[in-house]
């Protein structure tokens, strides 16, 4: 099957090109001709949803700078962006990646004391380029290791599989694509798919390519290719990819080693313009001093006070928009520590300035949400919320309108309850102190002619596989345990990663599961709220439905109706979800569980779940996952749902009669 060429950043179709050449330092914008090409099924949606049209020209209003406090200190600006290409009929995003050292002086406003960190970074940059692709796309990257950075107390081979394990093989690396259903396995140098951990070392022969393979192991000096085949029916969203290397990878993401994968929709699915769709990377950037003998995110001697979250590197930038006009910002909560727990705010303010959250909320904005982790609402009215929570590796997207005037963006406190209590004032420890809780950015919104709105639902497609799961073919008898009896000691059902048994799945099937998170108030005041993450296949809550955050006043206020909460076509999907903890925890009392559903579809192999608390991950709390079937490879385009898979949807997307 042939893709449709997409217009490249010129407003031309993209011709094939040497590596790297796919850079550009602006987003595509669709002209009159892009335009008249989408035809009348784009044109019944503008009309449909109470948008600009996407042929109107844009106004001319200019923007006025405002001179309060830190504003436009620090322009906001996005990553560099890299762009697929059209080979054959074949949409292909090539691109090398070189993980490298940077030496990185973070720049404040006002910060008189700066540091310089040397930093594990891709490609000299923080963050690393956001990659733009359609459905169907092939992702081939070349992931180089080129980390030169040691340490005295790194313990590598052995010290991140030992018991109790360590953080170790600092200067070892891979590659993660976050959010993506593909397949989990490689391909080795006979041609055969390989699915499980592989060393590259320069004695083993290469593989031929990976997918998605967080089990492969990259030494320093030596190379990676990647081959990330996304499926034609893979659903348009705001992913990530960064290093995922057991034992390394709390140093790496905190070190700046990430960043954002952008599933684009069709031009009939856009809801703004894509010059209006904006990508946040929120990075908790921990520098690493030259000549301290182990990575600070760990702690122990040279540990840095807690940071500022940047945004697309930048410490508070300013970002410029005309009020009464409807933008996409998508958030990616790129944190590895605790402290990344966030509530996000978007509060209207009188001036730029650095302090604390306001504890009144009387001022606090609505957000439009409109996707989950890179899965958006489709067919749903986007939710009015006045907070989200995000925990590590979420991600969110919204729609933004607003009068004139200055906002600020705050990240606050994070609630203990997580999902199932979110307005609840019981907040995480690390999440709830004046380091913790900051400002990320700055709104500046000029006055102008725009009056658009927010449309009422979400436009486009729904993908079969993100059918609502109203039955399972197996519920898991045994809960999935996430623990800290100790401190400092993080495991699952019992044991640390390297002595965990996998959890074997049947491929193309749906099974229900319990999470549950315990602790022991003799070693932790509190348990942590563990963002559960699993690779591959998303998943829905039980109970929680869309409108989870929207205040009863909003609903009323929208002229909305409360969802039912039973109802599992109101339940989101997920690949990343804060377990509820709770304050003085007893041992062998979980906090209140999570169930959730998945169906496990299209490709065999094995991958992880963890907690995307890196450092708890690096430490052993995660297990790997098996899917035991007859799967797609890691190299294979997938036009339609196989058989299996097929039945599986539709097995499961509906009450058994």
């Amino acid at each position: 099957m042939k893709r449709k060429k997409r217009p490249g950043p010129s407003g031309k179709d993209l011709e094939p090109t040497a590596t790297n050449d796919q850079e550009t330092g602006s987003k595509p914008k669709l002209g009159r001709r892009g335009f008249l090409k989408i035809g009348a099924g784009a044109a019944a949606i503008t009309l449909a949803n109470p948008l600009e049209s996407i042929a109107q020209q844009r106004r001319t209003t200019k923007l006025q700078a405002r001179l309060t406090g830190e504003c436009n200190d620090v322009p906001f600006s996005e990553p560099k962006p890299v762009y697929a290409k059209v080979i054959n009929g074949q949409n292909v995003l090539e691109y090398s990646l070189s993980a490298e050292p940077l030496e990185w002086t973070p720049s404040c406003p006002g910060q008189t004391t700066p540091a310089t960190g040397l930093q594990p970074v891709f490609n000299g940059a923080l963050p690393g380029p956001s990659l733009y692709v359609d459905p169907g796309t092939s992702i081939n990257l070349t992931l180089k290791n080129n980390l030169t950075i040691s340490f005295k107390g790194d313990v590598c081979p052995g010290g991140h599989h030992a018991n109790p394990p360590n953080p170790a093989c600092f200067q070892h690396t891979n590659l993660h694509v976050h959010g993506l259903q593909v397949s989990p396995c490689s391909i080795d140098s006979n041609g055969n798919k390989h699915c499980g951990p592989y060393e590259i070392n320069g004695t083993n022969p290469p593989l031929k390519l990976s997918s998605d393979d967080v089990l492969v192991d990259i030494s320093p000096g030596q190379s990676n290719d990647y081959r990330i085949v996304l499926p034609d029916m893979h659903a348009p969203g705001t992913n990530w990819y960064h290093s995922h290397l057991h034992g390394a990878s709390a140093y790496q993401v905190s070190g700046g080693m990430a960043g954002a994968i952008i599933i684009r929709e069709p031009p009939e699915g856009q809801v703004v313009r894509e010059d209006l769709d904006k990508v946040f990377v929120l990075q908790e950037i921990l520098l690493n001093p030259k000549d301290i003998p182990f990575p600070p995110v760990y702690g122990g001697p040279g540990k840095p006070p807690p940071t500022q979250v940047f945004v697309n590197g930048l410490c508070r930038p300013t970002l410029k928009m005309n009020a009464g006009q409807n933008m996409r910002f998508r958030f990616l909560n790129i944190g590895a520590t605790p402290r990344t727990l966030m509530k996000l705010r978007l509060v209207k303010t009188t001036t730029c300035s650095p302090g604390l959250p306001p504890t009144s909320t009387a001022d606090d904005q609505v957000m439009w949400l409109m996707a989950i982790d890179g899965l958006s609402f489709y067919g749903v009215n986007p939710q009015p919320v006045r907070y989200h929570l995000m925990g590590n590796g979420n991600r969110a997207d919204f729609l933004i309108n607003l009068e004139p005037g200055l906002y600020t963006l705050y990240k606050d406190a994070f609630p203990l309850e997580s999902v199932l209590n979110p307005s609840s004032t019981n907040y995480t420890f690390a999440s709830n102190n004046s380091t913790s809780k900051q400002v990320l950015m700055y709104i500046d919104v000029q006055a102008s002619s725009y009056k658009e709105e927010i449309p009422k639902v979400i436009p486009g497609n729904k993908p079969a596989y993100l059918n609502a799961i109203w039955n399972v073919d197996t519920v898991r008898a045994e809960p999935l345990k996430f623990q800290n009896f100790a401190k400092a000691s993080f495991q699952i059902d019992g044991a640390y990663y390297a002595d965990n048994k996998p959890i074997e799945v049947k491929l193309n099937t749906a099974e229900e599961w319990t999470l549950e998170n315990y602790a022991d108030k003799a070693a932790v005041p509190q348990s942590n709220t563990h963002p559960f993450h699993v690779h591959l296949n998303p998943f829905q809550i039980l109970g929680v439905s869309f409108d989870y955050e929207v205040s009863n006043d909003d609903l009323q206020k929208f002229g909305l109706k409360r969802m039912d909460k039973n109802d599992p076509c109101t339940w989101p999907f997920w690949d990343t979800v804060p377990l509820p903890g709770m304050t003085s925890p007893v041992k062998g009392t979980p906090a209140t569980p999570l169930k959730i559903r998945s169906r496990f579809l299209i490709y065999d192999g094995e991958y992880v779940t963890h907690c995307h608390i890196l450092v708890h991950e690096d430490v052993g709390m995660m297990i790997d996952v098996k899917l035991v079937g007859d799967g797609v490879g890691p190299n294979e385009p997938v036009h339609d749902y196989p058989p299996a898979t097929k039945a599986c949807i539709d097995r499961t997307s509906r009450c058994p009669t």
